[in-house]
């Protein structure tokens, strides 16, 4: 059993994988941070690792899922023959293509930031949170489009509507 949180409001919660938390949540402002720090990590944190991870390791030699041999050490001794003899053959590199292209596609049961499929919330002050959430993920969403228009590369990773409420694996 790792490290848990029991606030006073009583939810406890297995944080070992947390470094840097007080043992004990004392304040709704701990359990806030505490709260606001997972929704980070499984939602943005997350898509900006993952989003991207098919584009970045589709070309293997930017991040070989193995090395044949040892990496060179000196610069001026390398070769093609060795560079292609260190690096994944041809069914090493689809593998790593197609793992790296199934953990960083969109899931088909993905639910973007700010979407419910379940009515959690009900109460007014609830609702009318969540529609400014809304409202402020629209307006970053407009920004983002704005800024890579005419881009050759354009960065969409981060873009609200790419990014899921939260792991789907």
């Amino acid at each position: 059993m790792g490290l848990e949180i029991r606030s006073k409001l009583g939810v406890t919660i297995d944080v070992s994988c947390i470094s840097g938390l007080a043992s004990e949540l004392k304040t709704k402002e701990e359990l806030i941070t505490l709260l606001s720090m997972v929704i980070f990590t499984s939602t943005s944190q997350h898509a900006a690792t993952n989003n991207g991870q098919f584009d970045w390791c589709a070309w293997v030699p930017n991040t070989p899922c193995t090395m044949r041999r040892p990496p060179p050490t000196d610069k001026d001794a390398v070769t093609m023959d060795m560079i292609m003899d260190t690096l994944p053959d041809i069914s090493q590199s689809c593998m790593q293509m197609a793992i790296t292209w199934h953990l960083g596609r969109a899931q088909p049961d993905a639910i973007p930031l700010g979407q419910y499929v379940e009515q959690y919330f009900t109460e007014p002050a609830a609702l009318k949170v969540i529609d400014q959430f809304r409202k402020e993920l629209k307006e970053l969403e407009e920004h983002i489009i704005a800024q890579n228009e005419g881009q050759e590369l354009p960065y969409l990773y981060l873009s609200p509507s790419c990014i899921e409420n939260s792991i789907t694996i």
